[in-house]
Formats: structure tokens, sequence, C-alpha cells
């Protein structure tokens, strides 16, 4: 070899593996059917709108660059949390059991575990002052809504019952209904509406001893269910009341209109009393009036 030989080049070392993920779907994954968003507030202002990724089952969110949705500030973990959806097309936040936590609606997320996400939520990830609210073209479904509202009562009871700390209807946004890391082992329902089984789930978890809180949570349950169709009745009354209060005053500017009689004979009309299960204008109102203080004040219907 001669001594004017050239030197070979260094080999460059290859960069480190990131990190594998600590994360599995569980059995329920689904795609995403519905497009989603995360609007990013600073200091009550939207400084930036993030598109999440279409049709993935899961997105990872966290400083790595790898991760579908990045974020830089230094408390946030590499892999911090986790949106998962379901066949249902809705969506979940899952911690990662990062470093300085989750907030969902200003209540910490428990880490490794399933928290239902709805349109309008917050999140807050570590010590951000960023505040990110999600964003669903999912159409809103009143008989979920009305599912979640009975849940949170099952759950008030059970924790009254137990001689807990009764949550609050804010202690429960976001709560998680036992959609542990564990879930996904749970056998499925094969006959039976799922969205009955889940709101029953509580009741299957209470200790065999408590007969007597069981049939006391199914009375409570089954007079929500109750006061649900009671005022779903009236929002149909009152709906029924004002077509016809509309209509009475319809024909009441029509015939004002084309009545050519004098004064006298004017009034003397309006002194009649009204055909036989024909209600006048004003009674008409009063109804409508005390149905909407029913409504409103959440007195007994």
């Amino acid at each position: 070899m001669s001594e004017f030989a050239v030197p070979e080049a260094p080999v460059k070392a290859a960069p480190p593996a990131p990190p594998p993920l600590p994360y599995e779907k569980p059995s329920w994954s689904g795609p995403c059917v519905y497009n989603y968003r995360l609007e990013v507030l600073k200091n009550g202002t939207s400084i930036e709108s993030i598109k999440g990724p279409a049709n993935k089952e899961f997105v990872t969110l966290g400083r790595l660059p790898l991760c579908d949705i990045l974020m830089e500030h230094p408390s946030i973990s590499r892999y911090h949390a986790i949106i998962q959806f379901d066949q249902d097309g809705d969506a979940y936040l899952y911690d990662l059991d990062s470093a300085h936590g989750t907030r969902l609606n200003k209540n910490a997320v428990p880490a490794r575990e399933y928290v239902q996400l709805k349109p309008g939520d917050q999140i807050r990830f570590g010590e951000s002052t960023r505040l990110c609210i999600f964003d669903s073209e999912k159409p809103y479904d009143p008989e979920e809504e009305a599912l979640e509202r009975r849940k949170i009562a099952l759950k008030q009871r059970i924790a009254k019952q137990r001689g807990e700390s009764v949550p609050t209807q804010e202690d429960n946004e976001g709560i998680s209904w036992g959609f542990t890391e564990d879930a996904e082992e749970m056998p499925e329902e094969e006959e039976g509406d799922e969205k009955e089984a889940d709101a029953t789930e509580i009741e299957a978890n209470l200790d065999k001893s408590g007969d007597a809180s069981l049939l006391n949570v199914e009375a409570e349950k089954m007079a929500f269910e109750d006061a649900m169709a009671k005022e779903k009745k009236v929002m149909l009354d009152i709906k029924l009341l004002e077509e016809k209060i509309e209509e009475k005053k319809r024909m009441g500017t029509e015939k004002k209109e084309e009545d050519d009689e004098d004064l006298d004979a004017f009034m003397s009309k309006l002194a009649k009393k009204p055909l036989q299960g024909d209600k006048s204008l004003f009674v008409l109102q009063r109804e409508l009036t005390q149905l909407k203080k029913v409504i409103n004040t959440g007195k007994k219907i």
C-alpha cells in the first residue's frame, strides 16, 4: 500500500431508531368515517386549525416527528396521546401515561383509559397554554345524548349509595365509563341493544350483596326514562300550541280585514263563547305559557 493512499471516508452511524409506540388498538377499533379537526387557541384567539388524517383507526399526538399530529411544547411527551375511533365513528382520547398528563374540559384524563370526545370538547396537552378544541362532522344523535345523561344519573346514584362523593355534571365531562385498557378483552354482546347494555354496565359491576341497591338503581333508571318521555310530550304539546296560536292570529287578521260590520256588531261577536272544543286565543296562550314554565323550571309534569 502506498504511503500516499487516500484514506477511506468514515462510515456514518445510522440514526437511532424511534422508540416503539406503546399502544395496541382495541378490538372495537374502526376506521375514521367523519372529518374531524383540532382548533388551536392561544390567549382565546384561534391560531391554527389541524385537520386530522382520514381513514385511520387511530392517530398519534406527541413531539416525535413521526406522530400524526406533531406538538412542539417541551412538556409534551414524545408519544403523548392517542385519538382512537370506533366502528360508529365516535372518537376517544387515550393518554399514553404521559409525563405531564392531559386535561379534558379542565379535568385530568386518567392514564390509559378511553375518554369519549364530543364536538366542542377542550383538550390541553401537558403544560402547554394552548387549548385544542375538538370538532367532528358526525351528526348529532339525541338518543345518544339521552343515554349519556342516564349514565351520569346512574353513576351519581351508585356513588351516593356507596357513601362516596357524588360527581357533578362538570365532573362527568369526558367520563370514560369503564373503557380501560383491558376493555378489548371483554366479550361482545351477541343479542340486544348495545346502547342499553352500556347503560347497565355500571350496575353489573356492583357486588352481589348489593341487591337492594341494584333495585333502587333500576327504579331510578325507570323514573329517569319516564321523565324523559314526559318532557318529550311537553315539547310536542308546546309545538302544537304554537301552531294553533299562529293559525288563530292569521284567521283573526283575515277576518278583521274582510269584516265591514260596525263596531258594536264586531264587539258582540268577540263576546260570544267559542265553539265547544275550540279554545280561544287567550286560553291557548295561557296554556303555552304554563307548558314553557314547566320546561324552564324543571317542575314535575
